[in-house]
């Protein structure tokens, strides 16, 4: 693999602030150098930094075409470019499978980037932090939190000059310490993460620590905290155009409303989720339509609804993905030991090491599935997944003993 190297990444992080500033301006120039002839590597950086746009508006897919292109184009070595340039493609071809719930071809694209760039990459960094989404994806709370601690330390130094990846990183750490602590342990990285979009002038980014802050003060009973959280996060969504965060935004009011209001607000989730073809948020907003029609004593639609939840989360491949984030545990490893040892022993630790991930991996599962039994609704899929995880560990285990 070739070196990233900081001119890349500085490149990256300078167009990365004119397009979170002002998007609007930005994109009918990239769109401009996209078609300059004689300049490749110029167009395919723009092309990225429209990319970077779009994403955030739900319309990712419109260049699906250029970037399967532009990567295709770079690994037959035509136009310049390096590994670490068709890296940074197939990380952006990762995130819009994920966003539309395509989530083996993303845990493929976001292999393939872990494959071709540097450990210390921005693109790198930014793929543990998509199989992290995955982690999240199946329930595997703790072991998303797990990836994201390879994603900063890999990333190392140069973290504190990247606000971007700053509040991508603490507001998915936010995600997984709310889920696996509980809301107050969220709240220090949800600060870090606003403080750090601010810094990138990145609105998307603040108007998600808003988001969630508002989802942890749900869970801790402050309804009134949540409701005024959660519509100041859809006015920011708004403005910035950020679309899949106004399909959550509205989910969540929709959990805090009651009656004809709550089934607006659902109604109003599933059409941004339409629109932006995330498999997975329409899911989410089937299943709150299914629920709200059933309290209605509407049963006919709320079977469908229900029916329609189970089709899309079926689409999502979320079956095949423990055993493909299981095939990427090459990629966990320490970025600079800090001792030299034999190789005997570097393997001896490197087995315990795997077998005590296993271990904690097992034990997240195990609580994780008593939480789901104790709940009042119980729903088959997540049962389902988690057993799935824990056959996957228990046999990775069993692998480890017979070495």
């Amino acid at each position: 693999m070739s070196s990233s190297g900081p001119a890349i990444d500085n490149e990256q992080t300078r167009w990365e602030r004119v397009v979170m500033r002002h998007p609007g301006l930005a994109l009918p120039r990239l769109r401009v150098l996209m078609r300059r002839r004689g300049d490749p590597a110029s167009a395919r950086l723009a092309l990225l930094g429209a990319f970077f746009i779009l994403e955030r508006w739900g319309r990712a897919a419109e260049l699906q075409d250029e970037l399967q292109a532009a990567l295709q184009q770079l690994r037959t070595k035509k136009g310049g470019g390096s590994s670490n340039e068709a890296a940074d493609f197939s990380e952006a071809l990762g995130r819009l499978h994920y966003q539309r719930g395509d989530y083996v071809e993303a845990c493929n694209a976001w292999s393939q980037t872990l494959d071709a760039a540097t450990d210390d990459s921005r693109s790198a960094c930014l793929a543990r932090i998509g199989l992290a989404h995955l982690c999240f994806a199946l329930g595997d709370w703790a072991r998303g939190g797990r990836v994201l601690d390879q994603a900063e330390l890999h990333y190392g130094k140069r973290l504190s000059r990247d606000p971007y990846l700053r509040a991508k990183i603490a507001l998915n750490r936010a995600a997984s310490l709310r889920a696996t602590t509980g809301p107050q342990a969220a709240l220090t990285a949800l600060s870090e993460a606003l403080a750090a979009a601010r810094e990138a002038g990145h609105h998307d980014y603040q108007a998600e620590a808003t988001w969630q802050n508002a989802r942890c003060a749900r869970d801790s009973g402050d309804a009134a905290q949540a409701l005024r959280l959660g519509q100041d996060a859809l006015a920011l969504a708004q403005r910035s155009g950020y679309r899949w965060l106004q399909s959550q935004a509205a989910l969540l009011l929709s959990e805090l409303s009651k009656d004809d209001v709550a089934l607006g607000w659902a109604g109003q989730a599933l059409t941004l989720a339409e629109a932006i073809q995330s498999r997975a948020l329409q899911a989410a907003a089937h299943g709150r339509l299914a629920d709200l029609m059933q309290e209605h004593g509407e049963f006919g639609p709320s079977w469908h609804h229900q029916q329609q939840r189970k089709r899309l989360e079926s689409t999502l491949g979320q079956s095949q993905l423990p055993a493909q984030l299981e095939a990427l545990a090459r990629f966990d490893t320490h970025p600079e030991p800090s001792v030299e040892r034999t190789s005997s022993d570097a393997s001896l630790v490197l087995d315990l090491d795997a077998a005590m991930l296993g271990l904690q991996s097992v034990a997240d599962a195990g609580s994780q599935m008593t939480e789901i039994l104790n709940r009042e609704h119980i729903r088959r899929d997540e049962l389902l997944s988690l057993a799935t995880q824990i056959q996957s560990e228990v046999e990775r285990l069993r692998q480890l003993l017979r070495q």
